[in-house]
């Protein structure tokens, strides 16, 4: 895959998880992301050098592997430094905890000790923080995503938002299911931010490049009150976790395959029970030692 131009100094790489290129007038890059593993990486690698293009530093949006997974190679391989949001950062540094977190705390059995759970590990130079921050000389702007992750962040240049997976390109939507977020609250609140915004493109991770998101918003905003809508309507009769998890995917015709997609899902879930019970819209009680989910 070749890199795409969408202005003179921001360039893309699409691939399963985009990233972008931007650089400066002495061809020193900055990369948003690495992708999933050493051979997108080495890749994306190929293609930036090609171009002229020389790797100063990598600002990842988020911890998940697709994103970070590039980070040692390239930054072994360039010297760039790495750099990301506060409460990404341990997880960038120690990638065993998501799929620790995934499991509950408890250290992750083999089958969630995969590339697309665990990346390899990475060392974190600088934290950044919302706002204006200058790499390579370059006036960049950090926004702050949250709600697909923890502490998710873009980035905006001239013009140009790199959005993380604040939200999914609408033609891919369907396909997630029950789309991965861990905090509902701060996931539609990001995608509010997002339509505040009047940027010249917007740069999914997942998805093309668009100049107008205003459709793609509202198709998240939509999927994310149907989830809601459907799993408060379930909470009439008391249900364990697992059993909605159960429930949601037959009613979507979706099939948790294996383990990691179990969790995955089970996560989401669990997301949209904290918002409900944070909402006054559901609670929790113990019966015969199991935890059991109930509307309020």
């Amino acid at each position: 895959m070749a890199l795409e131009k969408i202005k003179e100094s921001v360039h893309i790489y699409k691939a399963p998880t985009n990233v972008g290129v931007i650089t400066n007038d002495d061809r020193e890059a900055v990369l948003i992301d690495t992708g999933i593993d050493e051979s997108i990486a080495r890749k994306l690698l190929r293609e930036v050098e090609a171009a002229g293009f020389h790797v100063k530093y990598i600002i990842n949006t988020h911890s998940h592997a697709d994103h970070i997974g590039g980070n040692p190679f390239i930054s072994g391989r360039t010297g760039a430094l790495i750099c990301a949001s506060a409460l990404e950062t341990p997880f960038i540094e120690n990638t065993i905890l998501e799929p620790a977190m995934l499991n509950g705390g408890a250290f992750p059995w083999k089958e969630l000790r995969n590339k697309f759970l665990q990346a390899k590990p990475s060392s974190v130079a600088k934290q950044l923080s919302a706002g204006p921050v200058h790499l390579c000389g370059l006036p960049l702007e950090i926004v702050s995503l949250p709600g697909h992750s923890l502490d998710q962040i873009g980035v905006l240049y001239d013009g140009v938002l790199f959005c993380g997976d604040a939200y999914i390109s609408s033609s891919l939507l369907d396909k997630h299911g029950i789309p991965y977020n861990v905090d509902i609250q701060s996931y539609l609140a990001s995608l509010e931010k997002l339509e505040s915004f009047a940027c010249d493109w917007y740069v999914p991770s997942h998805g093309a490049p668009s100049r107008d998101i205003a459709s793609d918003l509202a198709c998240n905003r939509s999927k994310v009150i149907e989830l809601l809508e459907q799993i408060d309507g379930r909470l009439t009769v008391p249900w364990e976790a697992e059993e909605l998890v159960a429930q949601l995917c037959s009613q979507l015709g979706i099939n948790a395959a294996n383990p990691g997609l179990f969790f995955l899902y089970r996560t989401a879930v669990m997301a949209y029970l904290s918002y409900l019970y944070e909402q006054g819209r559901a609670k929790t009680f113990i019966q015969d030692n199991r935890l059991l989910w109930h509307k309020q």
